[in-house]
């Protein structure tokens, strides 16, 4: 596996195995209108997330995150991806946090 150094730059895309990119450009697509100040950027190439949570719930984001990874669509540790959220969206400032509700759904779901 290789190492990604996420930077400002760096798109959701690039944690996730190419072969779920269209699974992930879906969900992507879905949170469209629940994302503020949204860009006219390809879904796949975004590096942020500022959700409206008057519009989408924060569960909703999880659970779509977590469909991705139960199928193995993640190609970094589920701590990358709980980082990187954590820089990158109004999730959660909180990597732990962001993490253990990851691995919450993740157990819910299996």
């Amino acid at each position: 596996m290789q190492k990604i150094e996420i930077t400002a730059d760096t798109p959701l895309s690039a944690l996730f195995r190419k072969e779920h990119h269209e699974m992930l450009h879906h969900v992507i697509d879905t949170w469209r209108p629940g994302l503020i100040g949204l860009t006219k950027e390809e879904a796949l190439e975004m590096t942020t997330f500022c959700f409206d949570f008057d519009w989408i719930r924060p569960i909703e984001i999880y659970m779509d995150l977590t469909y991705l990874i139960i199928n193995d669509g993640l190609y970094t540790p589920m701590s990358v991806l709980a980082h990187y959220m954590a820089m990158h969206s109004n999730l959660s400032k909180s990597e732990a946090t962001l993490y253990a509700l990851l691995k919450r759904y993740k157990r819910m779901c299996k």
